[in-house]
């Protein structure tokens, strides 16, 4: 048996965010993707003017994106709840923000398909591309519903522990997408409007691939009717307030751009802003979805408030975040020729000017993945005012950056605009970390911005790993010391030592595999409540659920756990990302 150091990362901490953050990047990177797809056959089938029809197209899908706002704070409130032990409440939330986003995605295809016309013009298209805008709307805004409800099952199916269903979902919509794309355009000529067709499908396809894991009742997050809890909304929007901020920034943010570019350059440089566009919805994923997947186990852990777990799964967050962002940002400017060869021959103008913004805009990606990083952890402790004046001045101030600079740089000044922009949201936020802490400070615990009573202090916490039978042996002795020197009463001392020494048990005989390397964690927290949390990475096991598996009468099964259910005040277990929490109040 081995006590945790303070400063030490948990290998299940680690292990959780490395499952998690795939499957998130893949999530965003998966809308960029389609957007991907369908550039390069357009810019093969239909040429210029298609790819900037897209692109002109692309500040509609950012208002899509709002959306998020309401998935985004449905999965903080959802995450703290898990932690709190609260599953009806998760259930309930889960449920309501479904049904609720797919009224407003239907609200959102119809304004689309109705006033796809004069919504092409306000995007800035003109004459042929206007038509053209208009026709991907048409095929496009079919599949909304599903876009919108695709986003929700993959934030909230890595609760269930169903990350395979994910990736599932994901191969589906890639592999329709680009089928569908080739044939409605490359093989049958059905134009523009193909690409929006396929588009629509492909979401559709997946969003019902995804749904078959939200549906059982077995799970920790499925639909159910009852109950539903519209009154609970406005919360969820208020936590998810950032996602809100960044879609009009960033609408704004396009619509300045692309109308600079084709002011002051031409269309060749629309074309490479919509080249833009795409790959940073792809590479944009890294610190997007390191974001995410912080988020998803950091919402568990305030939920819990668990304050050593949180800060270190920041630290690690950032460390590999950070080194992931700038691999990814060298190769873009190392391959940037290549990438731009994808899209535009290299004797056509728009080459050279994608080639040149492939050098300059990726810097953004390591600033970003701090921010983004920090943003989230404030969202978490609804400390809003600052996410949400970053989230929308961040694109601000690229298009000011662009505009101001545009005459002078060319359209060097919109990709130089993204680095600058990160500069400053990050000397933004080490001001107020300096005024909230009162002194110039690297701690990651203070850039937290965490308030002082949050979770137990360390001399009220008892952290420790056990890895064989023989700590489980010495598990009930060392609890039930801490609670002695905690002043807790005999029987929940003794009640403690009990219910560690059984789960633990129980975890080390039927959950470790033969020739494996297993993490089991106790964490023991004594602040106005004893709790304890026991952490694995085992073959998942539900106490609950194996209690209601056997008849009252049948007393000789699981005794030991139907004991420990018998007194503790309440157990609940989850599993999220392949991690078992089981959670013990006494």
């Amino acid at each position: 048996m081995e006590q945790t150091e303070k400063n030490k990362i948990s290998p299940l901490v680690r292990k959780a965010f490395l499952r998690l953050l795939p499957v998130q990047i893949f999530e965003i990177i998966v809308f960029a993707v389609n957007t991907f797809v369908d550039s390069i056959v357009t810019s093969h089938f239909l040429g210029t003017d298609g790819v900037a029809a897209i692109g002109f197209f692309a500040p509609i899908a950012t208002v899509i994106g709002i959306t998020d706002m309401l998935i985004f704070g449905t999965q903080i409130l959802c995450g703290k709840h898990i932690g709190a032990g609260e599953g009806d409440k998760v259930v309930s939330l889960f449920s309501t923000g479904v049904v609720f986003l797919g009224a407003v995605s239907l609200c959102i295809s119809v304004i689309c398909l109705v006033f796809r016309e004069p919504l092409a013009v306000l995007l800035g298209a003109q004459e042929d591309i206007a038509g053209l805008v208009a026709e991907y709307i048409t095929g496009y805004a079919p599949g909304i519903i599903g876009q919108v409800l695709m986003g929700m099952f993959m934030v909230f199916l890595p609760f269930n522990n169903d990350i395979k269903r994910c990736y599932s979902g994901i191969g589906v919509l890639i592999v329709s997408n680009t089928v569908m794309d080739i044939l409605f355009v490359g093989v049958w000529k059905i134009g523009i409007i193909g690409m929006g067709i396929a588009t629509s499908c492909s979401y559709l396809l997946s969003c019902v691939v995804m749904l078959t894991g939200c549906i059982s009742k077995k799970k920790a997050v499925y639909f159910r009717w009852k109950d539903l809890c519209f009154g609970r909304l406005p919360e969820a929007v208020r936590s998810g307030l950032p996602s809100l901020m960044m879609v009009i920034g960033c609408t704004a943010r396009g619509f300045v751009m692309n109308q600079a570019l084709m002011s002051n350059i031409g269309t060749a440089a629309v074309a490479a802003m919509a080249v833009q566009s795409t790959v940073c919805a792809i590479v944009g994923a890294i610190p997007m979805g390191c974001a995410n997947a912080f988020l998803t186990m950091g919402s568990i852990y305030y939920g819990e408030e668990d304050r050593r777990s949180l800060t270190n799964l920041l630290r690690f967050s950032l460390r590999f975040g950070v080194l992931l962002a700038a691999v990814t940002m060298t190769m873009l400017m190392i391959f940037s020729g290549l990438v731009s060869s994808i899209f535009f021959a290299p004797s056509e103008e728009a080459w050279e000017v994608s080639r040149r913004m492939l050098l300059l805009f990726p810097c953004f990606l390591v600033l970003s993945t701090v921010t983004s990083l920090l943003l989230k952890t404030y969202q978490l402790q609804k400390k809003t005012k600052l996410v949400n004046a970053l989230s929308v001045a961040d694109p601000l101030i690229m298009a000011f950056f662009s505009v101001a600079l545009i005459g002078v740089l060319g359209s060097d000044a919109v990709w130089l605009s993204f680095p600058f922009s990160g500069i400053v949201c990050l000397i933004i936020i080490a001001v107020s970390v300096m005024l909230n802490s009162g002194k110039f400070t690297m701690s990651v615990s203070d850039w937290m911005k965490l308030d002082a009573d949050f979770g137990a202090a360390p001399e009220e916490c008892l952290e420790f790993s056990v890895q064989s039978m023989e700590d489980v042996i010495k598990v009930s002795s060392t609890v039930i010391d801490f609670c002695h020197k905690r002043q807790i009463d005999e029987r929940r001392s003794m009640l403690a030592g009990l219910s560690v020494e059984e789960m633990v048990g129980n975890v080390v005989e039927h959950g470790f595999r033969i020739g494996e390397k297993h993490n089991v964690n106790v964490r023991l927290a004594a602040k106005e409540r004893l709790i304890i949390c026991i952490r694995d990475d085992c073959r998942a096991f539900d106490p609950k659920s194996r209690l209601e598996q056997f008849k009252p009468k049948d007393v000789t099964k699981n005794i030991g756990i139907r004991m420990i259910a018998g007194l503790a005040e309440e157990m609940n277990y989850q599993c999220t990302a392949g991690i078992n929490t089981l959670l013990i109040r006494v």
